[in-house]
């Protein structure tokens, strides 16, 4: 379950603005759903853009790519992270 971690953000006086949330992929849906939420409280309107939207997302995204079931490997996920390991830099 996604949750907000200090240092939540300062809510300043966005009453009257609209905020667009962008993310890779809404798979559950539950941090979008969270920010979302998280910024519904505090603006005028609040709409998501995503590449890819899973069919069981908890979140309807206004803009979608595309909406698939599928696993999506994208290109920063898929390499293994790069670690420093005793003065010299190793793929892990």
């Amino acid at each position: 379950m996604p949750v907000m971690l200090a240092p939540v953000p300062n809510v300043v006086d966005f009453s009257n603005k609209k905020i667009l949330i962008a993310d890779d992929v809404a798979d559950t849906g539950r941090t979008l759903k969270l920010v979302h939420d998280f910024c519904l409280e505090h603006v005028a309107e609040v709409r998501s853009a995503v590449i890819y939207e899973k069919t069981h997302s908890l979140v309807r995204c206004e803009y979608v790519w595309k909406r698939t079931d599928e696993w999506i490997n994208f290109p920063w996920s898929v390499e293994p992270p790069v670690v420093r390991r005793g003065g010299q830099v190793l793929e892990a």
